[in-house]
């Protein structure tokens, strides 16, 4: 599809840089790829947890007794159980995190609630595999579940937005990513670790090499005042190591030279001048002051003249040397 649309681009003459910035790689799919592998490790679990907030759910006597039960802990029940959508992990993280909140809540229920454990032991997860009661065993995978599902729940829902421009925080937000399931495989829970290495693994297949990653999102967050190109290379320092990170800055800041010149090329065809040229300009305007009686052939003195300052002002550092990218990096 991005082909077809760079040729239709390349027809309107719109087709910067050959539409080698068309792709990025949708962040949302992505971190829904990077989590899903790794639910299937505590599936069992989350049927569990899944099944034990379905039987509490379905008649409001039940949630009643529930409710009951966290009063006999000092819990809150301001917030409800809610049940998740078996396909979509960031509500099984909703459903997660408020089963964890009520832990003390569901051993009490469960202790005194015959139907419950007659329920559990009732229902399948899948053929001739019955739920079953929540073992301490679900309870360590649980709360680690929701330990890893976290930062990747708050990341959807920071670029998920629609009413706010998120590209600008694309590449920042990878890093977060990055730091985080480091820290994560340096934890002394070996189970917590292994999970990362995991996702580190899937995470490094889309960002973990940077020639594979679109120079567009590195510059979207230099265009960002707040950043600019320190911020960029600190970053890239940080995800590759110095030497890489600071090769990677080099390499970005050419990528969005060549990107300005483009988009001044294009605007100079439109206007017959030069954007970033107040040299030209002023020519232009002087041209039309003075007629034609200057330039009679296309090149007259006036035009060698304002060449000529403006190769002065280039090699002694006048104000035409620097373009508008070099005073906005500045």
């Amino acid at each position: 599809m991005v082909k077809e649309l760079s040729k239709h681009l390349k027809k309107m003459r719109t087709n910067l840089m050959n539409g080698d910035h068309l792709h990025v790689r949708y962040m949302a799919h992505i971190v829904n790829l990077v989590v899903q592998d790794d639910l299937k490790e505590s599936s069992m679990s989350i049927e569990r947890a899944r099944h034990a907030v379905r039987y509490v759910r379905q008649s409001p006597a039940r949630l009643k007794r529930f409710q009951e039960s966290c009063g006999d802990k000092q819990l809150s029940c301001e917030k409800s159980l809610c049940l998740d959508i078996s396909t979509r992990w960031n509500f099984t993280y909703l459903m997660l995190i408020r089963v964890v909140e009520f832990e003390n809540a569901f051993t009490n229920y469960d202790s005194s609630e015959i139907g419950s454990r007659h329920y559990l032991r009732n229902s399948y997860i899948e053929v001739e595999v019955p739920a079953g009661e929540l073992l301490s065993s679900d309870w360590v995978h649980v709360k680690r579940t929701t330990k890893y599902l976290e930062i990747s729940y708050l990341l959807t829902l920071k670029i998920s937005v629609s009413l706010n421009i998120t590209p600008n925080i694309y590449f920042l937000e990878i890093c977060a990513v990055y730091v985080y399931l480091n820290q994560l495989i340096a934890s002394e829970n070996t189970d917590l670790s292994n999970v990362a290495k995991k996702m580190k693994e899937k995470f490094d297949k889309y960002w973990g090499d940077p020639t594979k990653m679109n120079e567009i999102i590195f510059i979207l967050c230099v265009l960002d005042p707040r950043y600019k190109l320190d911020s960029v290379g600190y970053v890239l320092v940080k995800m590759f190591e110095k030497n890489q990170g600071l090769s990677l800055k080099a390499t970005v800041k050419e990528y969005m030279i060549l990107l300005f010149n483009e988009y001044v090329k294009s605007s100079s065809k439109g206007l017959g001048v030069p954007v970033s040229s107040p040299c030209s300009l002023l020519q232009t305007s002087t041209s039309v002051i003075f007629g034609s009686q200057l330039s009679t052939q296309g090149t007259g003195p006036l035009d060698s003249l304002m060449q000529d300052l403006k190769k002065y002002k280039a090699v002694n550092g006048g104000v035409d040397a620097r373009t508008e990218l070099d005073k906005y990096l500045g």
